[in-house]
């Protein structure tokens, strides 16, 4: 019996109005997996006689194995939003791997690899088509996660301890909205701003400080999503220092202001 998983999930644009659009589904590695992989994800869709979707999500850094009908690419970290069109019929099956831990896998730095898609044959020992047509034809979940969980299983590392702490501390960032500034996170993890800089470029390819300003707005998503908030209440609640910071942010990550999400989000509910 296959795991799923419980995971919230956050930084999806217009969640709610998402979630009609296309079935998800979450499973947990088996054991042997476990450093390597976080969850396989699938999502089908059914959008004959419909209009195209577009999902917009502002991602995790983590990276994913992405499988479709056309290719199977490994996406190095997202910055910012990530949008993928929806239509027809259609399936997706994906793995998202731990944090950093294909960091050393790539034919360059991690942050060089920022919103690149590679050929996955590029990165894993697989026979691409044989593996997109196997997983995507796959009779079930279970025999599909299992195909590519055979395929991983040479890739299995042992995570080194400066990986694990760099795990850890974005997993604080992630789900602790205090965390707000680069020398709050120095100082709770008792490393230097220079040392945590240098960690998070190897093993995450994005800054601390951006890192912090993404979650943040992960943050902000979900408090639009529950209920509405005016602009100010939204910035004091995420502790920005004015409106104007919490509109950049805003502008500079997803291309659409605050008010223009929250109309939006109102206009979807």
């Amino acid at each position: 019996m296959m795991k799923t998983s419980d995971k919230e999930i956050s930084g999806v644009l217009h969640q709610t109005l998402s979630a009609e659009k296309f079935q998800l589904r979450r499973y947990l590695p088996e054991a042997e997996l476990a450093s390597l992989v976080e969850q396989f994800w699938l999502v089908d869709w059914d959008l004959r006689g419909q209009p195209a979707h577009i999902q917009q999500n502002l991602p995790d850094p983590n990276m994913h194995l992405v499988i479709s009908k056309q290719s199977a690419k490994l996406m190095g970290p997202v910055s910012k939003k990530y949008r993928y069109t929806m239509q027809g019929q259609g399936r997706i099956i994906g793995v998202k791997f731990n944090l950093g831990v294909l960091a050393k896998n790539l034919p360059c730095a991690l942050d060089k690899a920022l919103n690149i898609e590679f050929e996955a044959v590029e990165i894993f020992k697989f026979k691409q088509q044989e593996l997109i047509e196997n997983t995507l034809n796959a009779r079930s979940d279970k025999d599909a996660v299992a195909l590519l969980s055979h395929e991983l299983l040479n890739s299995v590392i042992q995570v080194e301890p400066s990986l694990t702490k760099v795990q850890t501390l974005v997993q604080q960032i992630k789900d602790n909205k205090e965390i707000n500034r680069v020398e709050l996170l120095a100082e709770l993890s008792q490393t230097s701003v220079r040392s945590l800089q240098r960690l998070f470029k190897t093993y995450v390819g994005l800054s601390p400080k951006w890192l912090i300003r993404k979650y943040r707005l992960h943050h902000a998503l979900e408090m639009l999503e529950n209920r509405q908030f005016s602009l100010a209440e939204l910035a004091a609640n995420l502790d920005y220092a004015d409106q104007s910071h919490l509109i950049r942010d805003f502008s500079e990550f997803l291309d659409i202001t605050p008010k223009q999400y929250s109309k939006a989000v109102t206009l979807d509910n």
